[in-house]
């Protein structure tokens, strides 16, 4: 009888054990789906749990203001990775020190298994095997990836890490630490091209120096057919090339156009401005975006934005929009969105202000002697305005400005690319010289010192619109600087990243365009024209 008894105790105390356990293990797979299903909500928007960044968006400043300097960085293959021990995350950043990858070790999810991973997640776009590692890959939208990094390939093991990745920004991250140092300099280089056809001279230097973008003035179109037929040269030329051709042209409206005489011009920025009216603003954009994709160019330098403030100004005149610096932003902001709509870039300029000046700077070199408060008040307004609206390049001008640097053109000034249009006005985008065969440069400076200057300034892209040897001279100062180590990898690679950045936010592409609807583009020019006269 004992015996039997103590064999039911033995038997109760065996079932509660296996309920407790099963208790146990449903409340495991309980929390296990609860903490899944919330990374996988997070991460569809980029982020990782207990945690304010985003991926793709945050700079890594602000991670380091908010926890402090990381415990280490670790140099990866993919970038550089910040390591915060105390709150189990490491931060993947761009060379830009963008965040593209939030990476969490939390206790949370170090219990869960791959197998439940599996169960709850679902089957993986992707599994890799790095290493000893398995890495599950799931693909969550066009912008978010989400991995999931195990040690081992056992069922049982159990997570390592959650990776939340920005694809594009990954992308891009990729690419450029791919590139040659000869590939990354030529994406530095938009170029003039000297003829109407493209010559060996113009195609060796796209196709073997891997210049990133051409700039096309009156010299280039003849017509219709003619220009169409050289921006696919251009392109072929460009076959062998990692990122695809700026293509630009200063088409402004008014006195400064360059398309084929069959098209009808836009009207000048004067005229935009006396009208005063946004939606027209934005109908010339959109128009001029349409003109110029229709031919395959993918880069316009305008609008202007500078306050025509000086009756006595040799250049700028009507290709302001007038003297009042709060319509010229407003005007320029909604031409700038007209363009984007057409995915083509606008380049704004002459950063800071060219409106005030009584000196050319094809000619010579103009000062600016505001005070920074004159500055901030007209020049630089419209300019701010257009940065905060969105825009992505800005073209620097041949200015000394005296209230930020009285001995350097702001064509390569550190205090104004670098401290005032970067740091104050927190413009994230591509920087552009004016063209660097003018006489404010010619006159003053050798144009590979400038050319150096302008990059160690912050600036991305230089611009030589006229000659070959200049842009031969500008490539060997470049190399010579790397060399050197006056110019650091890592600010090439700055550079480089915001220009393939840019090209990929407007999906630019090398392909061949046939032919232009010239009457369709001058019905609708003719029609906005005549809208402006009745209103």
């Amino acid at each position: 009888m004992q015996k039997r008894d103590n064999a039911i105790r033995l038997l109760i105390v065996s079932m509660l054990f296996l309920l407790l356990a099963a208790c146990s293990n449903k409340e495991q797979e309980d929390q296990a789906e609860r903490t899944l299903a919330e990374v996988q909500e997070l991460a569809g928007h980029g982020q990782i749990p207990d945690e304010r960044w985003f991926a793709g968006i945050t700079k890594f400043q602000e991670v380091n203001e908010s926890l402090g300097d990381p415990d280490r960085k670790d140099r990866a293959g993919d970038g550089t990775y910040a390591v915060y021990e105390d709150h189990d995350a490491a931060i993947g950043m761009t060379e830009n020190n963008r965040v593209f990858d939030l990476r969490s070790s939390a206790p949370e999810l170090q219990k869960i298994t791959r197998a439940e991973t599996e169960k709850i997640v679902g089957v993986p776009a992707e599994i890799r095997h790095v290493d000893e590692q398995d890495i599950l890959v799931y693909e969550l939208n066009e912008e978010f990836q989400m991995k999931f990094v195990f040690l081992s390939s056992d069922e049982t093991a159990t997570i390592d890490h959650l990776s939340v990745v920005h694809k594009p920004s990954a992308e891009i991250q990729k690419d450029v630490l791919g590139m040659s140092m000869e590939e990354k300099l030529g994406q530095l280089i938009i170029m003039g091209v000297e003829g109407a056809e493209l010559d060996s001279a113009a195609k060796a230097f796209i196709a073997e120096q891997h210049v990133g973008g051409v700039i096309l003035f009156k010299r280039n179109f003849i017509d219709i057919v003619q220009s169409v037929n050289l921006i696919n040269e251009m392109k072929q030329a460009n076959k062998s090339s990692k990122a695809p051709l700026l293509i630009g042209v200063d088409e402004e409206g008014g006195r400064v156009t360059r398309l084929p005489e069959e098209l009808v011009k836009n009207p000048s920025n004067r005229q935009i401005g006396n009208l005063a009216d946004g939606d027209v603003a934005f109908q010339i954009g959109e128009l001029l975006g349409e003109k110029l994709d229709s031919f395959g160019i993918n880069m316009d330098f305008a609008p202007v934005l500078d306050v025509d403030s000086n009756p006595k100004n040799p250049v700028i005149g009507d290709r302001s929009y007038g003297p009042d610096a709060q319509l010229a932003g407003e005007m320029g902001v909604q031409q700038i969105q007209g363009m984007k709509s057409k995915y083509v870039v606008p380049v704004i300029k002459h950063f800071p202000g060219h409106g005030d000046t009584s000196v050319d700077s094809h000619i010579d070199l103009p000062v600016i002697p505001h005070s920074a408060e004159r500055l901030q008040k007209v020049e630089l307004r419209p300019f701010k305005e257009a940065i905060e609206s969105g825009a992505d390049a800005v073209m620097v001008g041949h200015l000394i400005v005296n209230a930020y640097d009285r001995e350097t053109p702001a064509s390569f000034s550190k205090a104004v690319i670098t401290e005032l249009l970067r740091e104050q006005l927190h413009f994230d985008g591509v920087v552009i010289t004016d063209d660097l065969i003018m006489g404010a440069i010619e006159n003053y400076y050798p144009i590979g010192d400038a050319a150096v200057k302008s990059i160690q300034a912050g600036g991305d892209i230089l611009l030589i619109g006229h000659g070959y040897t200049p842009v031969k001279d500008v490539l060997a100062s470049l190399k010579a600087a790397v060399s050197s180590g006056e110019l650091p990898e890592k600010r090439i690679n700055q550079s480089v990243e915001r220009i393939l950045t840019l090209k990929q936010i407007y999906e630019l592409n090398d392909e061949l365009h046939q032919e232009v609807d010239v009457d369709g583009l001058n019905e609708q020019i003719e029609e906005l024209l005549m809208k402006m006269k009745v209103k």
